[in-house]
């Protein structure tokens, strides 16, 4: 049986945790990343990475998640700063430097080498659900500062930007080169769709 563990002690070895799990990542993929090889990166017995998470997938996904919260509080904390001045170029190239930002972190291999989709497999449907609930109240959070947003439009255009942003999983088909250029101009119709209807109402 695993020790009982404190809490300074239940800190340190999750952060130990995310910390290997995300240079295991980068370096060897999801599928060729075990428990056992974690588990011996952050000297504790196999027994005790169970006392915090149910599978690997469920750590990786947790990992993943941090990575982008943080990246989604930096974008509402931008937003709400330009909160008496919003226009749909602003809002467009906010979202751009939100995937200019992915693009230079450790997720952006994550979901382009396939990790991504195969970690999501292994999830429960329940946890999927809340992510996508999540990013749903934070993209309301967003959009709330717009006057006269209409919130039943919140599922479509959050599940719409997740679509235009899940594109670089396919960036060489679209082209390369082309690729940012397409993605801002993807961009930049979902937004001003929302201003146009906002008008129109």
């Amino acid at each position: 049986m695993p020790k009982a563990l404190s809490e300074k002690e239940r800190i340190n070895i999750k952060r130990k945790l995310h910390e290997a799990v995300e240079v295991s990542l980068l370096k060897y993929g999801a599928k060729k990343t075990t428990v056992d090889s974690l588990v011996k990166t952050v000297n504790i017995p196999k027994g005790t990475f169970y006392l915090f998470y149910p599978s690997k997938a469920m750590l990786i996904y947790e990992v993943f998640q941090t990575k982008h919260d943080e990246l989604q509080s930096e974008f509402i904390k931008t937003v709400l700063d330009i909160k008496d001045d919003i226009t749909p170029s602003k809002i467009t190239d906010l979202i751009f430097k939100v995937y200019q930002k992915l693009t230079s972190s450790f997720l952006m291999t994550f979901m382009t080498n396939g990790d991504l989709e195969r970690t999501f497999k292994q999830l429960p449907d329940e946890v999927i659900k809340e992510h996508i609930e999540g990013d749903d109240i934070s993209m309301e959070s967003i959009l709330s500062i717009i006057p006269n947003f209409n919130k039943k439009k919140t599922e479509l255009y959050s599940a719409s930007l997740r679509l235009v942003m899940t594109s670089v999983l396919h960036k060489k088909e679209v082209g390369t080169t082309i690729y940012d250029e397409a993605l801002k101009l993807s961009i930049k119709g979902i937004v001003n769709q929302i201003f146009e209807e906002i008008n129109h109402d």
